[in-house]
């Protein structure tokens, strides 16, 4: 009976309120919506910022969709930026979606696991062709 809750625990997000001010780190394995205010860093499977959130402090995630304001950096494989989203800080990623509306201060960067295996083309554009 009790074992159930093990298996669902992932199922039902965290919840940091809107009338919540947090101060310190938090490290979630599950997922978090955080409508209130924190003051600190962010290692969270899943993030979701909602519009009175507030995290002051840099956020590494697996997936991460901001509505609110993010004064940090910002590490995440997966980032959407909603149209009220305010970033003032990098965001490294895999995936970016932003849409229209969303304010964004600071370096995107792409990151790619692939990149260490590119072959470069040579476009000086000496081709031979044999007829």
């Amino acid at each position: 009976m009790f074992n159930s809750f093990k298996n669902q625990r992932n199922d039902v997000p965290a919840i940091i309120a809107h009338s919540t001010k947090v101060t310190g780190d938090i490290v979630c394995e599950g997922e978090l919506q955080l409508d209130g205010t924190v003051h600190g860093n962010l290692d969270i499977e899943k993030l979701i910022i909602g519009n009175k959130g507030l995290v002051q402090g840099n956020i590494q995630a697996n997936e991460l969709t901001i509505l609110g304001k993010v004064e940090g950096n910002i590490q995440a494989k997966q980032v959407t930026l909603l149209p009220s989203a305010q970033v003032f800080g990098n965001i490294e990623h895999e995936t970016l979606t932003i849409e229209a509306g969303a304010h964004v201060d600071g370096k995107l960067t792409h990151r790619n696991e692939r990149a260490n295996n590119v072959t470069a083309i040579d476009s000086s554009g000496d081709q031979t062709i044999n007829n």
